[in-house]
């Protein structure tokens, strides 16, 4: 039997999917379709491939061999095809998803998502928070990018592309009775600090705390900065947030810069973009880089 290399892209979407609905769906043929392509596959690897567990498909050893070096040859082969000189982003139509890590959701998410709508009008795009399967989520979803805050767990699947540092700064209401911005003022307040997603460890904040054995307490950690603002807003709260957030502030707000003790430790975090190795060479992983890097680096 004659080899059919095309049949190979069966074997990253059915491992992704583990369905056969799924993966018929994202390859734009019937499911009786799959079902000829898969058996054509399993002749040829003279392997079953993939095993049926209740209603998912689970790959054989042999399968997994194959998962190891089949991606990075489908890479090699879509870049083939790829005509980055002629590219054009008003052309790019059907569904994008792009998770953002919370915090960054009123830093880059508004701007990013704008200009990409107005640019590429046919597409739909689909935002929301990074969670705990974030990860598992740029994997699966052909179309997906995400944004968050480095060090991040990822693997060999994923790439990262540092876009820029993240800086912090503190919020009152514009009335609070804070004056200055002494580290004495930040241990004498309640405080509330943004926690980031995918990351098990202390905040820098408390780190510092810590290390220097001050006394203090953090009453509150959400990822939600609207949350934050809201609880600032109405009570005599500091909040620690990003730098960014001052261009959505109003009135009712007072910054403040951090304390010099925290600043000299260099309280801040590098922010990435997150995609597949599948998108290594997609334009729009390009476009999206440099458009998140050129809003992180107007501050």
């Amino acid at each position: 039997m004659q080899n059919d290399l095309n049949l190979l892209r069966l074997l990253t979407v059915l491992n992704e999917e583990r369905q056969t609905t799924m993966a018929a769906k994202r390859l734009n043929v019937s499911q009786p379709t799959i079902s000829v392509m898969l058996r054509k596959l399993r002749e040829q690897f003279n392997d079953p491939l993939f095993i049926r567990d209740n209603n998912q498909f689970e790959p054989t050893v042999k399968c997994q061999q194959l998962l190891q070096q089949v991606p990075a040859l489908l890479e090699q082969m879509d870049a083939l095809y790829i005509d980055k000189d002629n590219w054009d982003i008003s052309r790019i139509s059907g569904e994008i998803s792009l998770l953002f890590s919370p915090p960054l959701m009123s830093v880059i998410a508004a701007s990013l998502i704008k200009k990409l709508t107005e640019l590429a009008p046919h597409v739909t795009v689909e935002c929301y928070q990074w969670g705990q399967n974030a990860i598992q989520d740029i994997e699966i979803k052909k179309m997906s990018w995400g944004f968050s805050y480095l060090p991040i767990e990822t693997n060999k699947n994923i790439l990262q592309k540092n876009i820029g540092s993240d800086q912090f700064m503190m919020v009152t209401r514009k009335d609070h009775p804070m004056v200055g911005n002494k580290l004495d003022n930040i241990l004498f307040y309640p405080l509330c600090i943004n926690i980031i997603p995918g990351e098990a460890a202390p905040s820098l904040s408390e780190k510092l705390f810590e290390k220097y054995a001050l006394d203090k307490h953090v009453s509150v950690r959400s990822s939600d900065t609207s949350m934050m603002l809201g609880l600032v807003k109405n009570s005599d709260y500091i909040a620690i947030v990003s730098k960014h957030n001052n261009k959505i502030l109003h009135d009712d707000f007072r910054v403040e810069e951090l304390p010099d003790l925290l600043q000299a430790e260099g309280l801040k975090r590098e922010v990435a973009l997150f995609s597949h190795q599948r998108n290594r060479h997609e334009p729009l992983t390009q476009w999206l880089f440099n458009e998140a890097r050129a809003i992180m680096s107007r501050q």
